[in-house]
C-alpha cells in the first residue's frame, strides 16, 4: 500500500512540474527579428521587454531596464590607437561625427537594434549609450549636436515608410552598468520620402509625395509643421546647406538628365543652379558657391560647377560625388573615396541598387590648383574591400568618418592633427 501511495504521489510531482513549465513558458512569436521581438508587435519601433513605448500625437518617454552588462567594450588601454578602425560591429543605419575639445566623437545608430552606440577619436572604447530597441531601421538621420536622430523603418510586407524622432535624454544618476541615455520618441507623418536637416539643427526639410510632391518643414519632432511648396516632379535629394536655401537635386538615372535647384526658404522660389546630367551626383559647399557634380552611365566623371556663372571644370577622378566630403578651413578642396577600378556599368543605378561594388582609396584634392594627395589606401590599411557611402567629417576635419556599402559597417580615419 505505501508503495502504491508513493507511486501515485510521484506522478502527480511530475504531472505538476511539467503543466507548470507548459503554462509558464513563452512560446516563440512568428515573425521574431534576430534580437528576439515581432516588429508587428512593435510597430513603429519595438522595445526592450521593460519598455513602454506608445506612439501618438504626442512625445512619449520611454521606460527602460537600464541594467545592461557591458555597456563599454573592454579594451587595453596602453594599446594606440590605429589611423583606420572599424567601429561599430553591426551594420549602422546612420552616425554623426562631432567635437568635445580636441577629440572628435562620432555616435551610430545600429540597423538591427536601434541601439546607439559612442566612440572617441583617442579611445578604442565602445560605449552603449540607449536600451531603446527599435528593429530594422532603414536610414537614421542625425541632428548635428547629436542631442537626436530621425529613424526611419518600414511597415511590414508594403513599401510605406514611417518616421519617428528619437531625442536622447540623459540619465539625471547612472550606477554601474546602466545606461547614460533614455529616449523620447515623437511620431512624423507617414509616408516621408526625403529628410534633410539644418545646418544649426533646429529645424527639418521633409517631402511627401502621391500625384505630386509637398515640401514641409517643421521641428525635429515633426511640431510645427508647415508646407512650404508643392511641385509636380515627385522624387528629389534635399540637402541643406545655409540658413536660407536648400540645393535640390533630381534624383539621378543613367537614362535621365537630372538637375539641381536652390530653393529659398524665404521667399518659397525654386531656382535651376549649373548644368543638367544623366546619373547626377552632387553635393555643394557650405556657401552654395560651388557644387560638386559626377555625371554617370557608363563611369562616373566628376566636374566642379561655379553657381554663378555655371561655369564648369573636369576634375581628373573617376567617382560619384555622393563618395566626397567639402572641408571648411579650404574653400576648394574635398576628399573623395577613389574606386581603384570601376566596373563599367549604368551609373548611378547599378550601385545604388548593390549590383557592382568599388574598391577605393581616399584623397584630399585641391580642386583650384588640381593637386591630389593620396589620404589611405583602404584595402592595404583595413584588409577589406571598402566601398564608401555616407562619409562625412569632424568638425576640426581630423577625422572622417564612412559606411562600407558593401555589409554597412562603419569606419573612423584619422587625417589630420
Amino acid at each position: 500500500m505505501t508503495k502504491k501511495i508513493l507511486l501515485i504521489i510521484g506522478i502527480l510531482v511530475v504531472v505538476g512540474v511539467a503543466l507548470f513549465l507548459i503554462f509558464t513558458s513563452k512560446p516563440q512569436t512568428e515573425g521574431e527579428s534576430r534580437v528576439g521581438f515581432s516588429i508587428r508587435e512593435f510597430l513603429p519601433f519595438g522595445s526592450s521587454d521593460n519598455t513602454d513605448i506608445s506612439i501618438n500625437n504626442k512625445d512619449t518617454d520611454t521606460k527602460e531596464d537600464t541594467s545592461i552588462i557591458d555597456t563599454t567594450t573592454s579594451v587595453n588601454s596602453n594599446q594606440p590607437v590605429p589611423k583606420l578602425r572599424k567601429i561599430s560591429s553591426e551594420p549602422v543605419a546612420g552616425a554623426v561625427v562631432f567635437n568635445i575639445g580636441t577629440t572628435s566623437v562620432v555616435r551610430f545608430v545600429e540597423k538591427g537594434t536601434g541601439n546607439v552606440y559612442e566612440v572617441k577619436s583617442d579611445s578604442l572604447a565602445v560605449q552603449r549609450l540607449t536600451n531603446t530597441t527599435i528593429p530594422k531601421i532603414i536610414r537614421a538621420y542625425w541632428l548635428p549636436d547629436a542631442s537626436g536622430f530621425l529613424a526611419q523603418t518600414l511597415i511590414p510586407d508594403s513599401e510605406i515608410i514611417e518616421t519617428n524622432f528619437v531625442k536622447l535624454n540623459k540619465n539625471e544618476s547612472v550606477g554601474e552598468n546602466m545606461t547614460l541615455f533614455n529616449t523620447t520618441i515623437s511620431k512624423l507623418p507617414t509616408g516621408i520620402k526625403e529628410i534633410s536637416i539644418s545646418p544649426n539643427g533646429s529645424k527639418i526639410f521633409y517631402y511627401t509625395a502621391n500625384w505630386s510632391s509637398n515640401w514641409f518643414i517643421s521641428n525635429p519632432d515633426g511640431t510645427g509643421s508647415g508646407l512650404v511648396m508643392s511641385h509636380p516632379l515627385t522624387e528629389w535629394l534635399p540637402q541643406w546647406t545655409t540658413v536660407n536655401e536648400i540645393i535640390m537635386q533630381n534624383k539621378g538615372s543613367s537614362e535621365n538628365t537630372s538637375y539641381n535647384y536652390i530653393f529659398n526658404i524665404s521667399n518659397k522660389t525654386l531656382t535651376k543652379i549649373g548644368l543638367g546630367f544623366k546619373g547626377l551626383s552632387a553635393i555643394s559647399n557650405s556657401n552654395n558657391s560651388l557644387t560638386l557634380v559626377s555625371s554617370g552611365q557608363s563611369i562616373p566623371h566628376l566636374f566642379l560647377i561655379d553657381n554663378k556663372d555655371a561655369s564648369s571644370k573636369k576634375i581628373n577622378a573617376n567617382t560619384l560625388a555622393e563618395k566626397c566630403v567639402w572641408t571648411k578651413k579650404e574653400s576648394q578642396t574635398v576628399y573623395c573615396a577613389i574606386p581603384i577600378k570601376i566596373p563599367k556599368g549604368k551609373y548611378l543605378d547599378l550601385w545604388y541598387k548593390g549590383i557592382v561594388f568599388t574598391e577605393d582609396i581616399i584623397e584630399k584634392i585641391d580642386l583650384n590648383n588640381d593637386i591630389y594627395y593620396t589620404t589611405s589606401n583602404l584595402s592595404r590599411e583595413s584588409g577589406e574591400q571598402i566601398d564608401i557611402t555616407d562619409i562625412d567629417i569632424s568638425p576640426d576635419e581630423t577625422h572622417l568618418i564612412f559606411r562600407n556599402k558593401i555589409d554597412g559597417y562603419l569606419w573612423m580615419l584619422k587625417i589630420g592633427e
